[in-house]
């Protein structure tokens, strides 16, 4: 059998023998799986599903930022930057914040939907990371935040 390199698209329950991106030489392969060596050394039967072609581009989270002050406001925007160079974007709160933002009577209508709001236990730097390295390496970083340029043109038009 010819041994061919597939990448990992995302690790789902292997995070102890995968990396989100990292290329991995087929050792062997059935109709719904691909015997690699995973980063703990060993051979392992994963699915399909969590790898792609070494062609496909994986964006990966390479930094993040807070975009206004965590302390003063109840909902944060974050900017992301991936390896590609883009940016996105979305919106962090954290149950304590909701619960302020819904105690104002005034609120109309009485109810809230952000589709890009992501709700954290606190909001510290720490747990933020490891929120975001998480979806990451779950390939779903990318779905719950907004390219930063769209953003942008549909306020300039």
């Amino acid at each position: 059998m010819d041994r061919k390199n597939i990448r990992c698209r995302d690790v789902g329950a292997y995070a102890h023998a995968l990396t989100r991106g990292k290329e991995y030489v087929v050792e062997n392969t059935d109709e719904n799986k691909f015997r690699v060596v995973g980063d703990h050394g060993r051979k392992v039967w994963i699915s399909k599903d969590y790898f792609c072609s070494t062609k496909e581009n994986i964006l990966l989270l390479q930094k993040w930022n807070f975009d206004q002050d965590i302390e003063s406001e109840l909902f944060v925007e974050v900017t992301l930057t991936f390896n590609d160079g883009s940016e996105r974007w979305c919106t962090l709160t954290t149950p304590e914040n909701l619960v302020q933002y819904f105690s104002n009577n005034c609120m109309e209508p009485p109810g809230l939907y952000m589709k890009h709001l992501i709700i954290m236990k606190a909001m510290n730097k720490e747990d933020v990371e490891a929120t975001f390295r998480y979806l990451d390496s779950q390939n779903e970083l990318v779905g719950l935040t907004i390219p930063l340029n769209e953003i942008l043109f549909e306020n300039d038009v």
